[in-house]
């Protein structure tokens, strides 16, 4: 055994390319394509260095890998959660003025994925007061590039009103479910093929699953759909608004469940899901991984 042990040592501190690479543990053979971290390097002179920054990430996913087998936690999560769609916790915050109407940590993991990923368009379909869509085009603004196109089927005043101050937000007034908006859409990106979709319009679970049929294949590979509002299959009932035709049984979460079935194309990411820790998209955090 302490052969084995010294030997993973000697695989997982390996040297190549001028880098230490550090592996998951598990046995003799280093994995494949991809090492666990670089944070660790070698200078010129053969001297270990660590880049803080990634040492950091590397420490947070770590301790996200840990959160995913924490049960209390997972409960804990879940009560406050209940007491936050209580209290309507999301209409307690405003981007620049404008109420946006979504939990700050996903708005977080948004930007993180934003700035990681630097699509060339995001798709929005349902934009209230438009604080998010805001929200998504400054975040291209400071990213150096993309644009945001942005759907509703009625399209306030004051939210287009807001969002026409930014020059790289295109409305589409028009139903998301529909080919014709599809068209437009299409339309609108011209040649672009690196996009991400944020469906959060009409909750019900025929709605949602016409659009993932509709916008999900214009979903670049690495990048995602981000169904939210998934959520009210679990809290749907705790919302002091009931006078809506979704619900549990027929909600975001359930259209998802369905385009899932035997596709092969998107995974559901549970590890940004576990970062947010509480989120409006519990399962719908699709990634194009085909």
């Amino acid at each position: 055994m302490r052969v084995m042990k010294w030997l993973n040592i000697i695989w997982r501190f390996a040297r190549k390319g001028g880098e230490m690479k550090v592996w998951d543990e598990g046995g003799m053979n280093p994995p494949g394509p991809k090492p666990e971290v670089k944070h660790v390097t070698l200078d010129k002179n053969g001297k270990r260095t660590v880049n803080p920054v990634e040492q950091y990430i590397h420490e947070r996913d770590e301790q996200i890998k840990e959160n995913k087998r924490d049960r209390d936690l997972e409960v804990s999560i879940y009560r406050l959660t209940e007491w936050l769609v209580k209290s309507n916790y999301t209409k307690n915050f405003t981007w620049m003025g404008v109420p946006i109407l979504q939990y700050p940590s996903d708005l977080m993991v948004m930007q993180e994925l934003i700035w990681k990923i630097q699509p060339d368009y995001i798709i929005e379909t349902g934009i209230a007061f438009g604080g998010s869509t805001l929200f998504y085009a400054h975040m291209l603004r400071m990213v150096g590039k993309g644009k945001v196109v942005a759907i509703d089927i009625d399209i306030r005043p004051h939210a287009s009103g807001v969002c026409k101050r930014e020059e790289n937000i295109i409305f589409i007034s028009d139903d998301s479910s529909c080919p014709r908006c599809h068209a437009k859409v299409v339309h609108e990106i011209g040649y672009l093929k690196h996009g991400m979709v944020v469906l959060d319009s009409n909750h019900t679970s025929s709605h949602v699953l016409q659009e993932l049929r509709l916008y999900a294949p214009l979903v670049s590979l690495g990048n995602y759909v981000i169904v939210m509002d998934t959520a009210i299959e679990f809290y749907g009932h705790l919302d002091k608004n009931q006078n809506r035709p979704w619900h549990k049984g027929n909600s975001p979460y359930t259209a998802v469940q369905e385009f899932m079935k035997d596709n092969d194309e998107f995974i559901v990411d549970k590890d940004i899901e576990q970062r947010a820790l509480i989120t409006a998209a519990p399962g719908g955090w699709l990634r194009r991984v085909k």
